[in-house]
């Protein structure tokens, strides 16, 4: 931590000790008032066995925090990073969290709102509304709530209606890093004397965070990471007698915005081929500056979502057992434009109209929940109906071709490409077999703009889940509890692979020659490549490598042969057990064994490796459901040691815990520059210790403390060397996005004015210790410690009708890397996506 930092954080003190006489009157506050609903019951949080935080709304609010990614500056052991677009949002706890951006891949942590499980973290992203309470649970949490949990949950709770009326509404500007203005408001209240309704509503707009040289275009927009986005949400509650209620809802947003663009961190060697092609298309080495914010993007990078949904909860209190029901329908699409060689060249990109994801997802839960004088139970049953839809389409503009060609001849010639392209037609017409309608291409027609897949690749996935599941507490004695808990989850996937053809007539001669399946070891094979070795003058090998670059997975019309559907069923047990003993009211130790697991699926994209080994397209061609495309579930086994401890008559909560989780299968989606590949990790495990603290001081009545220090130590395990570089480096080293420390906190202190008003002083804050930020975990990739904070400052009228806030996030404009990658098909170069600049802004809120 800085002098600054430390500075910053000595003067707030200092000004709480000098105002502590004039601190709130409040009532006595102790930390046994929080509730937290880790177990899906309302618990004391010092009585659950879980390593679980909670959030109120006050904190929340001081806070920033509107939606998931804001939540990481004050949650100690969360990482939270976005990479293409907001939808390629991944959260990870201790370390843990799923890589990649396939939608295939299902998340680590999961994401539960009112309820209901979100089935990756990019659909919960958004404004998240008018919020009660969050809850961090850290850990597998799979008895409770299935599968995707492995590494933890947010449990994310909105307010609901209340009978009393009540209406507030806020206006918002922002500068700093980009100008920006925001409107929200909500309303509550009852319609009759049983029935209650709560509106909510916001609109936000924001300048880019980034500038952009759009060059040639045809992009014409010069900002990208803007925002402007509105989201409506509404709630109705019935209380149709004192033991039953029912609480309809429904919620939509819209975004339309551009992102993501990313900057040059690191330009290697082909940094010059790029600019020979367009001058300063990408800095050159030496040159590179990220964080000027400036990016080279010819081609649009729209973000277009789409998010709503309906759902329902009948709570139904019985004479000795209570019944529960949430079911839930749900869409959430997103369009998104690309860029895809991050640079100002016309090389490769997605149109946002061909490049979408659409999820429709149904969810039922319905459990019984009751308790004797030592027995608490819970049974309960959950099943989940989802369709996944992605469609991709990536082209080439009119860059590509000869940027191949001067890459593959090492700056020596712009038409590499179709020259030996031309000389294989002419050596394959020589060996009797013609391509058919060939006639010699010329320079530009190789890969010619507007190639690829230019119809485009639809990917369809359906899946269905259905779970039974129990959680139990037998109070042993007075003191001592064990809760144990199963789960079991049949799982059922199909998904369909309905490729497009490619328009690549450079590759298409290499596929007749050699074969649709590019299989350069077979003796037709061998016998081409000599004969064009004869006549090409380059070694076999080094054309064998040139036919391969030609015919990169976006190329190759192979895929269009093989559609076809595949589908497996798989079962599994999670579960846990805890024994928790209270030594005194104030001390309560548990030791907790837990098991989870993340579901299986389909890598729903092209590629030409899976895992460690080549794709062998001879095999698939004659049985297309061998395509490698399916892989295994993640388990993951934990061990969880707490200590719960409250101190200075209940007004300082400070929790330790020591956790160890074993994972097999750790599902790994990683990008080599050229394509994005699957592979399983045989073992991995996140081992460490935290330690959270929350003080409510009896003399400082209007001062709140709370903040916490993780370290995880999480690492893939050695393995035997697979031959697969990018596979191999892996081997032994820790987690990318996992620093091993993790320090957040947060301090507020509120007082009163002689005239009756209240003011409101804000500090919080998260240092980091290094971390790689690349899923290959290139040092490039690498991002230094560093330290992030938010301050607040306001004052509220003596009436609580109206408050006026100043606010600041990232104080010191900290600069720092979300996700590090290397720059597609550009060897030795790297390119990053950013974390957002320093911000301030007004806001004014009214209450009713």
């Amino acid at each position: 931590m800085s002098a600054i930092h430390r500075t910053l954080l000595l003067a707030a003190t200092s000004a709480i000790a000098l105002t502590s006489g004039a601190a709130v009157a409040q009532e006595a506050r102790t930390v046994d008032v929080i509730t937290v609903t880790a177990q899906k019951r309302e618990q004391g949080i010092q009585d659950v066995p879980v390593a679980v935080t909670a959030y109120n709304e006050e904190l929340l609010t001081n806070a920033g925090v509107s939606d998931i990614k804001d939540l990481a500056v004050i949650a100690p052991g969360l990482n939270v990073t976005s990479t293409s677009n907001e939808y390629s949002t991944t959260v990870r706890i201790r370390g843990i969290g799923t890589v990649g951006d396939n939608p295939g891949l299902e998340s680590s942590v999961g994401v539960v709102i009112d309820g209901v499980p979100r089935s990756r973290n990019g659909i919960s992203f958004g404004d998240l509304g008018e919020l009660s309470a969050i809850e961090v649970l850290r850990g597998p949490q799979g008895t409770l709530f299935g599968a995707n949990t492995s590494a933890g949950i947010i449990n994310i709770r909105t307010k609901r209606p209340e009978y009393e009326f009540g209406a507030h509404a806020e206006a918002t500007v922002s500068g700093g890093g980009a100008d920006g203005w925001g409107l929200a408001g909500g309303v509550t209240g009852g319609l009759t004397d049983n029935v209650a309704m709560r509106l909510y509503g916001a609109t936000r707009e924001r300048d880019g965070f980034q500038t952009v040289n759009t060059f040639s275009g045809p992009r014409t927009e010069t900002e990208d990471a803007n925002q402007n986005f509105y989201t409506m949400r509404g709630q109705v509650l019935f209380d149709l007698s004192d033991n039953v209620s029912v609480l309809l809802g429904a919620d939509y947003t819209s975004r339309d915005e551009d992102c993501c663009a990313a900057p040059s961190l690191v330009s290697g060697p082909t940094a010059g081929i790029v600019n020979a092609l367009v001058p300063g298309a990408r800095e050159l080495p030496g040159s590179e500056d990220p964080f000027a914010r400036v990016v080279n993007s010819n081609r649009p990078t729209t973000q277009e979502i789409e998010d709503y949904g309906f759902q329902g909860e009948l709570n139904w209190a019985f004479d000795n057992f209570d019944l529960t029901v949430i079911a839930s329908d749900r869409d959430f699409s997103v369009m998104s434009g690309q860029d895809t060689d991050f640079t100002g060249m016309d090389a490769v990109y997605r149109l946002a109209d061909d490049n979408t994801v659409d999820f429709a997802s149904t969810t039922f839960e319905a459990r019984l929940s009751g308790a004797t004088d030592n027995f608490d139970w819970m049974v309960g049953t959950y099943y989940s109906n989802e369709t996944l839809v992605r469609r991709d389409a990536i082209l080439t503009g009119a860059h590509f071709e000869p940027f191949l060609s001067l890459l593959a001849s090492g700056g020596t010639s712009a038409t590499t490409i179709v020259d030996i392209a031309n000389a294989a037609g002419a050596v394959s017409a020589a060996l009797g077999n013609p391509v058919p309608g060939f006639v010699g291409l010329a320079p530009g027609q190789g890969i010619p703009a507007g190639a690829w897949n230019v119809n485009g690749d639809t990917y369809t996935q359906g899946s269905e889940s259905l779970s039974f599941f129990t959680h139990n507490t037998w109070r042993i004695t007075d003191s001592t509890d064990l809760t144990f808990g199963l789960r079991h989850t049949s799982t059922e996937k199909a998904a369909t692979f309905d490729w497009g053809d490619s328009e690549s007539p450079a590759c298409a001669v290499w596929e007749h020659a050699v074969g649709p399946a590019l299989d350069f070891t077979t003796p037709q094979a061998q016998t081409f490549l000599s004969v064009l070795s004869g006549a090409s003058g380059l070694p076999a090998a080094s054309l064998a490598q040139l036919g391969t670059f030609t015919c990169l997975p976006q190329s190759r019309d192979v895929f269009s042969l093989i559609d076809h559907t595949q589908s497996f069923e798989e079962n599994e047990l999670s579960g846990m057990a805890s024994v928790s003993h209270r030594f005194t009211d104030d001390v309560l130790a548990y030791g907790t064994y837990s098991r989870g697991y993340k579901a299986g699926g389909f890598n729903l994209d092209r590629f030409t490796q899976a895992g460690t080994q080549a794709v062998n397209f001879t095999s698939v061609l004659a049985n297309p459901e061998t395509y490698p495309a399916a892989f295994a579930p993640e388990t993951v086994d934990s061990f969880e040691i707490g200590i719960k401890t409250e101190w200075a008559n209940d007004t300082i909560l400070a929790n330790f815990y020591l956790f160890r989780s074993d994972f097999e299968n750790y599902q790994l989606n990683t990008f080599n520059g050229i394509s994005f590949f699957v592979t399983s990790i045989d073992g991995a495990s996140t081992q460490g210790g935290e330690m959270e603290i929350l003080w409510l001081p009896e003399s400082l009545p209007g001062l709140t403390v709370q903040g916490g220090v993780t370290y995880a130590d999480a690492a893939y395990d050695t393995f035997a060397p697979t031959g697969t570089a990018d596979v191999d480096a892996l081997s032994g080293q820790n987690f990318s996005l996992s620093p091993k420390w993790y320090t957040s906190g947060a301090i507020t202190y509120e007082g009163d004015f002689d005239n009756g008003m209240t003011w409101l002083a804000h500090l919080d804050g998260r240092w980091v210790s290094e971390q790689n930020t690349g899923s290959d975990l290139d040092a490039e990739k690498i991002q230094e410690a560093y330290a992030i904070f938010n301050g607040r400052v306001g004052v509220t009228s003596a009436d609580e009708s109206w408050s006026l806030e100043l606010w600041g996030r990232n104080l010191f404009d900290e600069d720092y890397i979300q996700v590090g990658f290397d720059g597609p098909f550009q060897s030795g170069s790297f390119n990053a996506f950013l974390g957002q600049p320093r911000t301030y802004g007004l806001t004014l809120r009214a209450r009713y």
